[in-house]
């Protein structure tokens, strides 16, 4: 056998074997074995020994199918190379002793000239396999080098993306470990913020105003909200406020509000009063945890995925068995199990999740009480509410309510009087997508519903409501409601047709009414094409009344500037043309809007034309219209913003966003000199450090240049992750690279992020042996941070030695791979090294961190 070319060499001895071989293929010799590097760019680069017949290279089939993770084998007689290539359906034969080949059902002949079969091993000849299997290798005599471009289909590149994925999670997993959790914070006054809207005519009439109030107060959030105009003054009337306190997590109490309120439930009613209830602040995201297992054959490897997201990965044991713990959240979810086998096998399993917010977690209840005047009766009432739910299994909730007059109009007839009411409810998980719900309330309502949605599918919704007499809450006399929906994306090639239905019946004690709403949506070349149509039928005791229509709008994107908009508006009933319009919408520079259409209405002989200008600045957004129909002329100007006090910096900060009900965060980095994780007068604060908050976008803000991260969810909690690349020294790093942030609403919740110097870390490992000590590259050292549990991973160089930056103060201990040492059969000496590194100005240096490697007995 030949030996094997070193790459360094490669094109040298590729020039003499140009002179050599050919001369020797024409002299009648046997083909030669040779060494060639086969590379596939991005996957691999291996030698691999070929036959050269002085014009071309036989490569050998087994070896380049399993460096692709082909599935490959071979009969026990060794007569055919057989398996599948990339999926189980493109399944091949190669059967060198009857000189043919058969792929996906496709029988190929096979020359002498274009294979040579030694044993167990089938040589093709490099342009073949382009022809069978569409792999378009080319040979490179001179560099000695078979070329493949990559498919990413291949295997051994879904297996190396599969590990790429895995590794990114373990850091992801890794990274979030050193994290700083800071609580929120009770504060009894605090800053605020004030969202404003002024409306006005410039032809003449009523100016209007709209603020809102927003801060923190006695340890809870306080808003109030007003209105007035210029004719009225301010009305008193439109005063609302509400005070609302986040107690800390506990079963038993968890919000108290005070002012504008409502109960929710079957019975709820906004109420002027007081209201206490242990229902969570942030809206529940966590349902429960599931065991998904299965069995499959040893060796198989399963990744399971939610949403498309990687979540965790595991391997068949030896039983076949895999285990995996997943955690539902409420809302839809679609759960993935990928399997791969050895030998190249794919199995796919999908499940839908849907978990509705109206089902609570079992064993868990959830209650509410509210009493207060009845904030939209036209006279006094005052009434006290309550309801309850609790969860029986984790597919059924059930609850109960009360709604309990407390005084009455004394003007009131007995008869007309309201009666206390009670109601239960129900909701039912059947399947993973079916949901039906139901309630009763005697002397009011009872009702059932239905709901099924299967994303990319089709999403259905059924009711039932059976009215009772009820003067005050059914002053109309309705006696029923039954409606249906039904929406269906179905796809024709790589477009779809959006269809969607909607029927409703409504009966009342003198007359019932039948309506409908139909249509479709499409695209296709840049075109928009969206239909409804609307029926419906009043049915009187004498008489009986019809309408139907259609609505077409129809858009393109074909001219980029301007997009224009068609409508047409069909009365079936009077089989004419009812409107017809066209819109155009043109965006001007990257923060404004406008629009301009035409209306016109060929039954009543009018026409309108609208101008619309809209456009916003960081400070605010504004609107302005103009109309003009029939003769008549209309102008209205719209602005709103918000303004927040920003105590970090002593500064008002104005939005075009509304402000009030959201949190925001800043990002204050400083050099903790004392290393006290607490920011101090004389400590220099940082500019310019970045953070992530998943799904918020941040932005700096100043001449500190401090990023600052708005629209947060109040009381809700965050992880942010520092980017400490952004930091102007290499030296700095921050103590926490992650922080755990609760922040409060109407205020700015500062993040403060202590930057420390960084120590440096050297030294080397070393094998003992009868010549000396020499070094060993590729040996990984674990140096864990002991106060903060951070394990930071080195390699060593080729000679052995190893150097890192970033380490801050504490106390450390370094040590070897112990797996890495066992598959070796080494011990280290020391087994382990510990450390201090001291807080300082300018940094420090730890040296002579060394290990030598000994044969274990």
């Amino acid at each position: 056998m030949p030996r094997r070319v070193n790459h360094t060499t490669r094109p040298l001895v590729g020039a003499l074997m140009a002179v050599i071989l050919p001369a020797c293929a024409l002299a009648g010799t046997a083909l030669e074995e040779i060494t060639v590097s086969f590379e596939v760019p991005r996957l691999t680069t291996k030698d691999i020994f070929v036959h050269y017949d002085g014009s071309t290279v036989y490569l050998p089939v087994t070896e380049v199918f399993r460096l692709l993770d082909v599935n490959v084998g071979t009969d026990p007689d060794r007569t055919r190379i057989e398996g599948f290539f990339v999926t189980k359906n493109q399944r091949y034969e190669l059967r060198p002793k009857e000189s043919r080949a058969v792929v996906n059902s496709v029988e190929f002949p096979l020359a002498p000239g274009e294979f040579q079969y030694e044993g167990a091993e089938l040589y093709l000849r490099v342009d073949l396999f382009k022809r069978l299997f569409g792999l378009d290798m080319t040979f490179d005599f001179s560099m000695l080098r078979v070329l493949l471009p990559l498919n990413e289909d291949f295997p051994a590149y879904q297996r190396l993306k599969r590990k790429r994925a895995r590794d990114k999670l373990q850091q992801t997993e890794a990274a979030l470990k050193n994290v700083k959790i800071m609580p929120r914070k009770h504060e009894w006054f605090s800053g605020g913020v004030v969202d404003w809207t002024l409306s006005a005519n410039p032809l003449g009439g009523e100016q209007y105003a709209d603020l809102a109030l927003g801060s923190m107060f006695l340890g809870g959030d306080l808003s109030v909200a007003g209105a007035g105009n210029t004719v009225t003054g301010f009305q008193a009337d439109q005063l609302t406020y509400k005070w609302h306190y986040a107690f800390k997590p506990n079963p038993y109490v968890a919000q108290a509000e005070v002012g504008s309120i409502n109960s929710g439930g079957f019975l709820s009613r906004s109420l002027d009063g007081v209201l206490v209830t242990n229902r969570p602040q942030i809206q529940r995201s966590y349902f429960q945890t599931i065991n998904l297992s299965g069995k499959l054959e040893p060796g198989w490897e399963v990744e399971l995925y939610a949403d498309g997201k990687l979540l965790d990965f595991a391997e068949a044991d030896q039983a076949g068995d895999y285990h995996f713990n997943v955690d539902i959240q409420y809302g839809s979810s679609d759960l993935q199990l990928k399997m791969y086998g050895p030998n190249g096998e794919i199995r796919t399993e999908e499940r839908h999740m849907r978990v509705p917010y109206t089902l609570i977690p079992r064993k868990q209840a959830e209650y509410s009480l509210a009493g207060g005047r009845d904030a939209v009766a036209a006279v006094n009432r005052w009434y006290t509410q309550a309801n309850a739910y609790y969860g029986i299994t984790s597919r059924l909730t059930m609850g109960a309510g009360f709604d309990l007059p407390l005084s009455t109009d004394s003007t009131s007839s007995m008869k007309s009087r309201e009666k206390p009411l009670a109601a239960g409810e129900a909701t039912y998980l059947i399947t993973g997508s079916m949901i039906a719900n139901a309630s009763v309330a005697p002397s009011y309502q009872a009702l059932i519903g239905f709901n099924y949605t299967m994303p990319s599918s089709v999403s259905a919704n059924m009711s039932f409501t059976k009215y009772y007499e009820n003067r005050l809450r059914n002053p109309i006399e309705q006696q029923y409601n039954a409606s249906i929906s039904l929406s269906a994306p179905i796809h024709i090639g790589q477009r779809y047709l959006g269809l969607r239905y909607y029927f409703a019946r409504d009966q009342y004690r003198t007359f019932g009414s039948t309506s409908m709403n139909y249509g479709f949506s499409a695209s296709a070349w840049r075109l928009y094409l969206n239909y409804v149509g609307r029926y419906k039928v009043a049915q009187y005791p004498s008489r009986s009344q019809r309408t139907m229509t259609s609505q077409l709008l129809l858009s393109t994107d074909h001219i980029r500037w301007l997009r224009p908009q068609f409508r047409v508006d069909y009365d079936h009933v009077q089989n004419a043309i009812s409107r017809f319009g066209v819109y155009v919408t043109r965006r001007l520079f990257k923060t404004g809007q406008i629009n301009l259409s035409y209306e016109r209405s060929p039954l009543n002989k009018s026409s309108m034309f609208m101008l619309n200008v809209n456009f916003f600045v960081k400070q605010a957004s504004f609107s302005s219209r103009a109309q003009y129909a029939d003769g008549n002329v209309s102008m209205s100007q719209i602005q709103r913003g918000s303004i927040r006090y920003d105590r970090s910096a002593s500064a008002l900060r104005f939005d075009r966003r509304n402000g009030i009900g959201y949190g925001s965060a800043v990002v204050r980095p400083f050099i903790d000199t004392d290393n006290n994780g607490l920011p101090g007068k004389n400590e220099e604060v940082l500019p310019g450090l970045k953070a992530r908050i998943s799904g918020i976008g941040g932005r700096p803000i100043g001449r500190g240049r401090m990023f600052y991260y708005d629209g947060l969810r109040p009381y809700d909690t965050y992880m942010l992750q520092v980017d400490a690349t952004t930091l102007d020294n290499p030296l700095l790093k921050p103590t926490y690279e992650n922080f755990k942030v609760s922040v409060n609403p109407n205020v700015v919740t500062v993040i403060d992020v202590p930057v420390v110097m960084a120590a440096d870390v050297s030294g080397v490992v070393e094998h003992q042996s009868a010549a000396g000590l020499t070094g060993v590259g590729g040996m990984s050292l674990h140096l864990v941070n002991i106060s903060k549990d951070i394990v930071t991973d080195i390699v060593t160089f080729s000679n052995g030695q190893f150097y890192y930056l970033g380490l801050i103060p504490g106390n450390y201990r370094a040590y070897l791979d112990s797996e890495q040492l066992e598959r070796f059969g080494y011990a280290s000496e020391p087994k382990s090294i510990e450390f201090e590194v001291k807080p300082s100005t300018t940094g420090s240096s730890i040296e002579n961190i060394n290990f030598v490697l000994v044969p274990k007995p």
